[in-house]
């Protein structure tokens, strides 16, 4: 893939993260109401204090993308992440599925572009 093309990638999904993990701490964009079953999943992980975990790794992949350090670190931990959002999105919040989706795929199309660093992970 071209250079400019992977690092603007890069640097979309790394802004991708940062805001949306800063948003966790900061409340700056309010969450859509959710159904009953997603909004009572939704308050036991801010209540546990999951989501505040799931921010610093957010905000921490996201720096890690955009400084163009441990990439491939980052990207096994934000993609895991947007797996997981995806997921909740698809059981529980059809409806908001979008930026869950651009999520997963911009991380996917990171790791594509990255597979050489990742060809240790998937040797047998």
């Amino acid at each position: 893939m071209n250079p400019k093309v992977s690092m603007g990638l890069r640097i979309l999904f790394g802004l991708f993260c940062l805001v949306f993990g800063l948003n966790k701490f900061l409340d700056f964009m309010p969450f859509p109401p959710l159904p009953e079953v997603a909004q009572n999943l939704m308050e036991i992980y801010a209540e546990s204090g999951f989501m505040k975990i799931i921010g610093v790794i957010e905000i921490l992949g996201g720096l890690a993308l955009l400084t163009n350090k441990f990439v491939p670190l980052a990207l096994t931990f934000l993609v895991a992440i947007m797996f997981n959002a995806v997921l909740f999105h698809a059981l529980h919040d059809m409806a908001n599925i979008g930026g869950a989706i651009v999520g997963m795929i911009l991380g996917l199309l990171l790791v594509f572009v990255n597979k050489d660093r990742f060809s240790e992970l998937f040797s047998t």
